[in-house]
This record gives structure tokens, sequence and C-alpha cells, in this order.
């Protein structure tokens, strides 16, 4: 049976008065819902946020702990303990999973920086956040006035992944179940972050994403998409998940070479745009990550 979790601390006003200000230069995706640009990293649309507004008011993501200005997780819920001193009467929701990083950073930010090697510089630490709420499958969040959020688990990309559902709108809030795609550039990268990927569950997940009536697809990097192009995202994102998976495979498992399987990725994918747009120690951080995420998920 579906729980409706009725907090008045929802709805305060440090979230009604940094709502007014950001819906002034950011923009609606329908009656409730708004996309943030948080510019992180000063470049466009690479992390995403969004608002659900109704009688009360719902921040989805947190952002990075660098983030925080604009909106008023290492990559998506670093930002929560700076938002908080902002809004304090705010409630924070999270899977289990994630809620234990949040309430205890320090051994994802020593992994996280261990493998973002020369590029541990974009990652900053944050503090620790003690009340957090643990959300699962099944429950609901009651903005009111017909607009609520179910939760969904899409764990994959990293165990506690969930996403939210808004049916009024048909809204679905993906965070980085889907991630990566870059629509410039028609560029999709498999969201493989070592020790925490799992490839079969984020297949299942993209899977089951696909079974959900939504008409907009809010992903936690490059935004918005609205069917029919939204489908279409989530089933190449499995296709290119599962076509990296074969070559990272043929090129790892003779050589055991991280370094084989960047040149086999960049035969690949090295022409695109997008790719060679990075700097070469972040393009090579980046894929090394989600090389290793790989290796350590099908246990190579």
């Amino acid at each position: 049976m579906r729980k409706f979790l009725n907090r008045t601390s929802f709805q305060n006003a440090a979230v009604e008065g940094c709502v007014r200000i950001l819906l002034d230069s950011d923009f609606q995706i329908n009656d409730h819902c708004y996309q943030i640009d948080t510019t992180q990293w000063a470049l466009p649309k690479i992390g995403v946020v969004y608002i659900v507004k109704s009688e009360k008011t719902f921040l989805v993501d947190a952002g990075t702990s660098q983030t925080n200005e604009k909106i008023l997780h290492y990559d998506h819920g670093a930002g929560v303990a700076g938002l908080l001193k902002k809004m304090p009467n705010a409630v924070v929701f999270a899977s289990e999973k994630t809620t234990e990083i949040l309430r205890n950073p320090k051994e994802l930010l020593e992994t996280t920086k261990r493998h973002y090697g020369d590029a541990a510089v974009l990652v900053s630490d944050y503090p620790p956040v003690g009340d957090v709420q643990v959300t699962e499958e099944g429950e609901s969040f009651n903005l009111e006035s017909g607009i609520s959020l179910e939760v969904v688990t899409l764990p994959g990309h990293t165990p506690g992944g969930i996403g939210l559902f808004e049916p009024k709108t048909k809204t679905f809030f993906a965070g980085d179940a889907v991630c990566n795609y870059n629509e410039e550039f028609e560029f999709y990268m498999p969201p493989s972050f070592p020790e925490l990927f799992d490839y079969e569950n984020y297949l299942k997940s993209l899977d089951k994403m696909l079974g959900i009536d939504f008409e907009y697809l809010c992903m936690g990097h490059f935004g918005t998409q609205k069917q029919p192009k939204a489908e279409q995202i989530i089933k190449r994102a499995a296709d290119t998940t599962k076509e990296w998976k074969h070559i990272i495979v043929d090129a790892y498992e003779g050589t055991k070479s991280e370094e084989q399987v960047y040149n086999a990725l960049m035969e690949r994918y090295g022409d695109n745009e997008y790719v060679k747009s990075f700097p070469d120690f972040i393009r090579r951080s980046i894929l090394g990550q989600l090389i290793r995420g790989y290796v350590l998920s099908l246990k190579l």
C-alpha cells in the first residue's frame, strides 16, 4: 500500500524565497516542475537539479557543495549540508544506502578522489548530514493539490539510486539512472563509477523506467527530454552500456590493461566532438573511472 509522507516542514520561507529567485533565471518544464542548471564546473547542463512546486515545495537533488549559491553529493548529494544552513527547516530524504553516505561521507570521498586521479581537484569535501529520513520504494511525498512524488528504486549507477515520478504532470526524475546523454553532440556515456556500479542492476533499472508512463524525463546531467525522445534515450543508454561491455571485455581480458581499454574506447568514440572537447587529463580521468567500474562490476 502506498504511504504518504505529509510533513509541514516541506514548506518554509527559506525554500519559498529560494524558488522565486530561481524561477526568474531557469525554465519551467510544465505547470509544477522546474529545471535549474547549477552550471557545475562552470559548464552548462553538466549538473541539473529540479523543483516541484505545489502547496509544498520539493527540491530534487542537492547539487554539489560548489553550487549552493546557484540553488538558493560529491555529485548530487554533497550540497545538502550547505543548503540546510540556508533552509534549516527543510527535511532531507534519501534511500537507505545514500543516507549512510550522507551521514558518513568520508569513505566515499576517499574512494572518489582515489579514482579521479589527476582530476581529483574537481572533487570538494563536504560535511556529514545527520538528520536524513530514509525513503523506499512505494512511498510517496504528497505536495497537496493533486501533486505527489512516488519513489522508484533504481540501483545500478549506485546501490542507493532512486527516481521520483509525479503522476499528474507525468514527470519522471531519474537522477543518474540515465544521465550522461549530451543532446548537442549525440553522445552517451554509461555512469559506471567504480565500487558503486552494478552492470546487471543498471540494465534492469533502465528497463524498469520504460514501464513508467511519463511524458518528461528529468536527468541529473544535461537536463530534461520529452517523449518520444525520452524513451529513445533510455533505450540508447541500454544499447551503449552493452556496447561498452563488449569493448571493455575484449580489450581487458587479454591484457588486464586499462590503458588498452582506454585506447579501444577512444578508437570507437574519440571522433565525437564532445569527447574531444575535454582536456586530456579530464578525459583520461573520466574514462578511467568508467572503465574501472566495469572491470570491478564484471569481475574481470
